[in-house]
C-alpha cells in the first residue's frame, strides 16, 4: 500500500513552494468548515484575529488554525510577562506572516527578532542542514530560495511593515538574514546570544535547523518561556519530529494540537 507521505512527498515535487502553500491554506479551509458541521463545534475567532489574518495569508505558509495558536500563545505569553521587557524571537520567518501575528498582539516593551535565510544561502541549506530525516526537502530541486518562494519578497518592506505595526508599543524589532548557525554575522550572534527569551517560535521544517535552534535557545530560556514548534507532527516534515525527540524535550511539559504543533512550557 502506497503511504499518504510518500504521495506527499511526489505532489510537493509537482508544485511550487508557494503553490503547495496556497495549496495548504485552501485545503485546510476546506477540512475545517467541513469539520465544524461534523463535529458540531465553531470557534467564534476575535474580530482582530480574524482581521489580522485577512491581511497576511496571501503571504502565509500557515492556515488559520495554525496562525491563532500562534494568537492564543502570543496573548497568554503577555499575561505571563506583563510587567516585564521581554525577548521574543522566531526561527523561519518566511515572508513574515506569522511574525507580522507576533508583532501586532505582543505586549508592549518587547524585543523581537527574526532569523531566516530570506531566499539566499539555499545552497548552504541544502547541503549542511537537509538531512536524510527530510524526505520532503530531498532530490535536485533547492528549497527556500529567491527563486520560487522569496521571488517577490523584500526584506526592507517586512522591516517597514512591522516597524508600522509596532510603533506605538515601544518594540524592537530585528530581522537577521543568515543560514543559522552556520552562517550569522558575528555581531548578530552576540546580539540574540545575550539576552533570555519568553517567547520562541521554531519553524525550520528541517532535522538539523531544528535541533541547532532549540540547542541553542534552551539555555537561554525565562522561567514560564512558551516555545511552540509548528512542524512536529507533519508526516512529509518527520525530521522536525525526530529532532525534539533526539534532543530530549520534556514532553509531559507539552501540548500537542491538532494542526501539528507542539507547545512547550519551560515550568
Amino acid at each position: 500500500m502506497i503511504k499518504f507521505k510518500t504521495i506527499r512527498s511526489k505532489v510537493s515535487k509537482i508544485f511550487t513552494e508557494t503553490q503547495q502553500m496556497k495549496i495548504v491554506v485552501f485545503l485546510s479551509s476546506v477540512y475545517w468548515f467541513c469539520r465544524k458541521y461534523f463535529l458540531g463545534v465553531e470557534i467564534n475567532y476575535p474580530n482582530e484575529f480574524l482581521e489580522n489574518w485577512s491581511s497576511i495569508k496571501k503571504n502565509s505558509s500557515l492556515d488559520k488554525e495554525r496562525n491563532f495558536t500562534i494568537y492564543q500563545l502570543i496573548n497568554f505569553h503577555n499575561q505571563i510577562f506583563e510587567n516585564k521587557e521581554t525577548n521574543i524571537i522566531e526561527f523561519g520567518v518566511s515572508m513574515g506572516s506569522s511574525l507580522t501575528t507576533i508583532c501586532k498582539f505582543c505586549k508592549k516593551n518587547s524585543k523581537i527578532f527574526g532569523i531566516d535565510s530570506f531566499g539566499y544561502y539555499a545552497d548552504e541549506i541544502k547541503k549542511y542542514s537537509t538531512s536524510d530525516f527530510d524526505k520532503n526537502y530531498q532530490g535536485k530541486d533547492v528549497a527556500f530560495n529567491n527563486r520560487t518562494r522569496f521571488s517577490n519578497f523584500s526584506m526592507d518592506q517586512l522591516t517597514e511593515n512591522l516597524n508600522n505595526i509596532t510603533t506605538s508599543k515601544k518594540i524592537d524589532i530585528n530581522l537577521i538574514k543568515c543560514h543559522f548557525p552556520k552562517a550569522i554575522n558575528e555581531s548578530d550572534l552576540q546580539i540574540i546570544s545575550d539576552r533570555k527569551y519568553s517567547f520562541v517560535y521554531i519553524d525550520f521544517d528541517l532535522y538539523q535547523s531544528t535541533y541547532d535552534a532549540l540547542e541553542f535557545i534552551f539555555p537561554r530560556l525565562e522561567k514560564m518561556a512558551i516555545i511552540l514548534i509548528d512542524d512536529y507532527n507533519f508526516i512529509n516534515q518527520e525530521g522536525c519530529k525526530i529532532a525534539v525527540n533526539e534532543f530530549g524535550l520534556n514532553l509531559s511539559k507539552t501540548y500537542q494540537t491538532q494542526s501539528g504543533q507542539l507547545i512547550y512550557i519551560n515550568t
